[in-house]
């Protein structure tokens, strides 16, 4: 129950903020598609079940994509199917307005890895990602914002939508249903 639940807000945020409608190249169009549901018992792909077994990695804490590589295999050789991953706002962006993807923030070269290695993906964008992180991953700069964060405030709401506008767009071109990549949830 608490799976839908989750699900059900996902979906909620992902409408409220309008990312629905994230523009895709026209070879993506032609993958094939897949549909990622879920039952009482399980997550399911394509109508079979999928019993996910999940590790988390903290790409923005080992700032050296050659490793992560070798955390990932290593991931893939314990067991697991899956790899739960945060993206750091606060790691991508050091002031309003400007976002840094390349280097050792190179998003699209580790979902390309997670998906060489057969990995599925659970994105956890944030906003707000916690993991231990000063200011739960924002950026330094939203400190400086009108209004008070995590809230409906528009200052906060419109900072956090651009911060998802940036990373979900990359995130989606590795979407499972659309036929493009892996990331599940």
């Amino acid at each position: 129950m608490r799976m839908r639940r989750w699900l059900s807000a996902f979906v909620i945020l992902v409408c409220a903020l309008g990312l629905t409608s994230v523009a895709r190249p026209a070879a993506m169009a032609a993958a094939k598609v897949h549909t990622v549901t879920y039952d009482k018992y399980s997550l399911r792909i394509d109508d079979r079940p999928l019993q996910i077994f999940s590790a988390e990695f903290h790409y923005f804490r080992l700032p050296s994509p050659d490793l992560w590589r070798d955390v990932l295999q290593k991931v893939k050789a314990g067991g697991f199917n899956a790899v739960s991953l945060y993206f750091d706002w606060g790691y991508h962006s050091p002031k309003r307005g400007v976002y840094d993807f390349t280097g050792v923030r190179d998003v699209d070269r580790l979902l390309r890895m997670t998906e060489e290695l057969g990995l599925y993906v659970i994105a956890r964008p944030g906003p707000y990602i916690n993991a231990e992180l000063s200011l739960g991953g924002f950026p330094g700069w939203l400190t400086t914002n009108p209004g008070v964060n995590r809230t409906s405030e528009p200052g906060y709401l419109d900072a956090a939508k651009e911060w998802m506008d940036r990373i979900n767009t990359i995130i989606a071109r590795y979407q499972l249903t659309d036929g493009t990549g892996n990331v599940i949830l």
